[in-house]
């Protein structure tokens, strides 16, 4: 079947710089662009999941925007883009990177993913993460719904070791921090790192999560526990419609994932 799946597009960064996961504002511009003239309609958090819960309602062109983790380029260089085109987008942020203060971003400084995370994991993160100002303006302008991807971005380390208390732990705080600071309950979870296993699926139903996003490629029909995402690259709106029509399908993505393997 044809539309019959929700393609979500899975961004890290876009800024200036030529590295891996990021994406630059020309190439990021041209693909938004490109979606307007092809009619794709971007969703927020609700309207993904009410689809996600009504399979019988039209999903034609229908896809989703979602970003990990919370840097601040996302800030200074996607919402931009995203107002000037109308467009939305989820926002995955770590609650244990976002500081109240009150920064200034002239001299941002565009950073490897890697470098980024480094000084995140410092007394600089200010530099690199979004603060809470920035996301509160972001949600209310209207063009980014800000989500839960944990707090400590730890989660990996602690299913490693079968940690499913430090689990809980960290997603409810990630949950009440965002309740706090920007007085809405998330939904919607992307597991950090795309690493999680049955236990810890079962503890944010618990804590009332109903969208968990992975980094796996494939369709999405009707299962809000398992969404799949398209990784997107440094690449023109034609690389990216290609995808489009293949995750659109249930069938053509089948017959693409056969061929790849």
């Amino acid at each position: 079947m044809f539309f019959n799946s929700i393609p979500v597009l899975m961004y890290h960064h876009v800024m200036p710089l030529n590295s891996p996961l990021n994406v630059t504002p020309e190439v990021f511009e041209e693909q938004l662009n490109g979606l307007t003239r092809k009619r794709w309609k971007t969703l927020d958090g609700k309207e993904f999941l009410y689809l996600m819960g009504n399979p019988k309602e039209s999903r034609k062109k229908c896809l989703l925007i979602t970003f990990d983790d919370g840097f601040v380029d996302n800030y200074i260089f996607a919402s931009p883009v995203l107002k000037k085109y109308k467009m939305k987008a989820l926002l995955f942020v770590a609650t244990d990177f976002i500081t109240d203060l009150d920064i200034k971003r002239d001299n941002f400084k565009p950073l490897t993913h890697k470098e980024m995370w480094r000084l995140a994991f410092s007394e600089r993160k200010h530099e690199v993460m979004c603060t809470w100002s920035e996301l509160r303006e972001a949600e209310q302008e209207g063009f980014f719904d800000i989500q839960s991807h944990g707090h400590s971005h730890r989660i990996p380390n602690f299913i490693e070791i079968s940690d499913y208390v430090a689990i809980e732990k960290d997603l409810k705080l990630g949950k009440e921090l965002l309740i706090r600071h920007l007085s809405k309950d998330p939904l919607h979870l992307a597991w950090p790192k795309g690493v999680y296993d049955e236990k810890a699926v079962d503890i944010a139903k618990k804590l009332g999560f109903q969208g968990l996003y992975t980094t796996q490629r494939g369709a999405n029909l009707n299962n809000p526990l398992l969404i799949k995402r398209i990784a997107i690259k440094n690449k023109g709106i034609g690389w990216i419609n290609k995808k489009l029509i293949i995750y659109s399908s249930s069938i053509l993505s089948k017959i693409y994932h056969r061929i790849r393997l």
